[in-house]
């Protein structure tokens, strides 16, 4: 990394801020989400939202029935991450102790070391999550709450930035526990690849005829740019009603007819977290109502439980989100509020909302209106990788 990029005992550098922020709206994803494209063909939006996960600082879900590319785009999400990576086969006779670490016996000391599990990397593929018990199952809360494991009575850090990527299949298929509440409500996004068409596995199978591109694919961040780009997200700028506004979406869901368990705080704090990503990649220093609605049915559809008498009816968690987000009024930033950055939009109409609510919006990104120009050859961006 360059000097003005490192972080400090006092925090990341502030220096260059909206050069590197333009930088990498423009550069630094795009070529994140072209290096995904490689591997994991035709699933784009899929991609997008993983990667605004991964700057959020949270965990991914990755839910479908088995051989559409989980574990392929868990993996490609690793490699270009950069860091150390471990990956977990979840079974159903795997103890707690396989993936914190347990304490051991050191005969040529005479005492006891602690052995580190698997969830010591920056990276943990949790393969087939729910195939394994409960018991162990939970062994996984504190660290993706706290980024620590405790064995023996002793609390021990895990690497920073930590992220589980965690795929599973679902319910219904043999061999398969039920996961907890709990733990899906620590996921920052629930994610489905869903089978491809048939031109875009036409191009998988000819880009496989010499062996996978993952074996090509090169890390586009190292562990230190990782955590830096995660503390420049949660720089971007939320204004109080956007606050709010987010707040009464979850309110909504907890008072929702058709709702038995509505969206946590820890849910609506992982929606701003993604919503500030979304900005970021955008090119923004402030977050708009349009990020929030952009990201809202990945980060908080897997956060409900519904009635049964509404399941047995036909309800989606994904339909009680768009109708949350048809009637949840929408605030306006007036121009020259501070922190707005431009004049204010006109506020959507409910059928517009709605439609919107419908898919996972990808707006283009761009850079940072106003920004200094800055010659390519003049900096290092990520790695090396812009020269």
């Amino acid at each position: 990394m360059s000097n003005d990029m490192k972080s400090s005992k006092d925090g990341p550098v502030a220096r260059d801020y909206d050069v590197w922020l333009a930088a990498f709206a423009e550069r630094g994803w795009t070529s994140f989400m072209e290096r995904l494209e490689q591997v994991v063909v035709g699933k784009r939006e899929v991609i997008r939202l993983a990667g605004l996960a991964m700057l959020s600082g949270g965990h991914i879900l990755l839910e479908d029935v088995p051989g559409v590319g989980k574990t392929l785009l868990a993996r490609t999400l690793a490699q270009v991450a950069g860091g150390s990576f471990r990956r977990i086969q979840m079974t159903p006779d795997m103890m707690p102790a396989d993936i914190t670490g347990s304490m051991m016996w050191e005969p040529s000391s005479g005492s006891l070391r602690y052995s580190e599990g698997a969830l010591h990397a920056n990276v943990v593929l949790a393969d087939e999550l729910n195939r394994a018990p409960a018991r162990t199952q939970s062994a996984l809360l504190e660290a993706m709450e706290e980024g620590t494991v405790t064995v023996d009575g002793v609390t021990r850090a895990l690497p920073q930035p930590f992220l589980i990527v965690a795929t599973q299949n679902p319910i219904a298929f043999e061999g398969t526990y039920r996961m907890p509440e709990a733990e899906m409500d620590r996921f920052a996004m629930r994610l489905s690849l869903g089978y491809p068409q048939a031109e875009q596995e036409a191009d998988m199978l000819l880009r496989q005829q010499e062996g996978t591109p993952l074996r090509r694919l090169k890390p586009l961040w190292s562990p230190e740019e990782w955590q830096l780009l995660i503390e420049r997200v949660r720089q971007v700028h939320l204004d109080v009603v956007l606050c709010r506004y987010m707040a009464d979406l979850a309110d909504a869901t907890r008072r929702h007819p058709a709702v038995k368990l509505g969206v946590s705080p820890r849910g609506t704090l992982a929606l701003m977290r993604v919503a500030q990503a979304h900005a970021w990649v955008e090119g923004r220093t402030y977050a708009v109502p349009e990020d929030v609605q952009a990201v809202v049915l990945p980060v908080l559809a897997h956060r409900l439980l519904l009635q049964r008498e509404a399941s047995l009816a036909g309800a989606t968690e994904e339909e009680v989100l768009a109708e949350v987000l048809l009637h949840t009024a929408v605030p306006g930033f007036p121009a020259g509020a501070k922190g707005a950055g431009r004049p204010a939009k006109p506020m959507r109409q409910p059928e517009e909302r709605g439609r919107a609510a419908s898919r996972y919006v990808s707006p283009r990104t761009r850079p940072v209106s106003g920004a200094p120009a800055r010659s390519a050859g003049s900096r290092i961006w990520f790695g090396g990788l812009f020269r």
